[in-house]
């Protein structure tokens, strides 16, 4: 893991040696984005392309405790779609962002015999946040807004006697887009005006699932202008808790991975 990061460290570095002189034009920012901009100016970063590598830990408890672990190699064998992004204004005190994760896995597996099976896995999960920040220190940031969380699973079934079909058909297994209000914090501190460090952190209040909380840590390389490296982790949690039969069961999803990616700042 260390070799392909030192790789493109020294890649930026290589970029650097050939861009612009950033040092004495600008200021460590309040913002995260360290252009000479007065606060009636319009600061803007697109991160992407950029990537998690999260493996996921399944926590039911009910009747009996049940765990489960899904290591991101696994889901990158499936993985047939993935997107994230994120994106954020900011013009003096007041900031927005959105931020979007997506991936569809798909999986199938079959079983021969006098009934011949073959059972199609679609998983869809998202993550997209939508959030409003307001500055009340130079390194921070006060954060609110809504979170979105998909999730989608179908299950195609097709059953055959003889090559002859006797059944073919789609089951949805779960089909829920949950919502959030979070608050949260955002806090960064740039050493000099290449390194930066990074931290948010956000709490869902209210909504439809009974846990949400999220946190990240992020190291920021800037090599000019327009283009910044970012690397760092990240962990998010969600959870919901229902009743059946008198007996209450918590489920919760934790996600934790790197993360990396490429943002333009202007």
């Amino acid at each position: 893991m260390m070799k392909p990061l030192l790789a493109i460290l020294f890649l930026c570095m290589a970029l650097d040696a050939t861009g612009q002189d950033i040092g004495e034009e600008m200021a460590p920012p309040e913002s995260g984005n360290p252009l000479p901009a007065t606060d009636d100016e319009w600061r803007f970063t697109i991160a992407f392309p950029m990537i998690w590598m999260p493996d996921i830990d399944g926590k039911i408890r009910g009747d009996e405790p049940v765990d489960f672990k899904i290591r991101f190699e696994d889901i990158l064998d499936s993985l047939s779609f993935g997107l994230m992004f994120e994106l954020y204004a900011n013009r003096g005190a007041y900031g927005l962002a959105f931020r979007s994760n997506f991936m569809r896995v798909e999986d199938e597996n079959s079983r021969s015999g006098l009934l011949e099976t073959r059972i199609r896995t679609g998983l869809d999960m998202g993550v997209n946040d939508l959030l409003a920040s307001f500055r009340v220190h130079d390194k921070v940031r006060l954060v609110t807004g809504v979170r979105h969380v998909l999730a989608r699973l179908d299950l195609d079934i097709y059953s055959s006697i003889g090559g002859n079909e006797i059944f073919n058909e789609r089951i949805n297994v779960t089909d829920d887009n949950n919502f959030d209000w979070l608050v949260g914090i955002n806090f960064n501190h740039w050493f000099n005006n290449r390194w930066a460090v990074m931290l948010n952190s956000d709490l869902g209040i209210a909504g439809d699932n009974d846990r949400d909380f999220s946190t990240e840590f992020r190291a920021i390389y800037r090599i000019s202008d327009l283009n910044n490296f970012w690397f760092g982790l990240r962990y998010l949690q969600i959870g919901s808790d229902s009743t059946e039969g008198g007996v209450t069961y918590e489920v919760d999803m934790i996600q934790a991975g790197p993360t990396f990616g490429w943002a333009f700042t202007f």
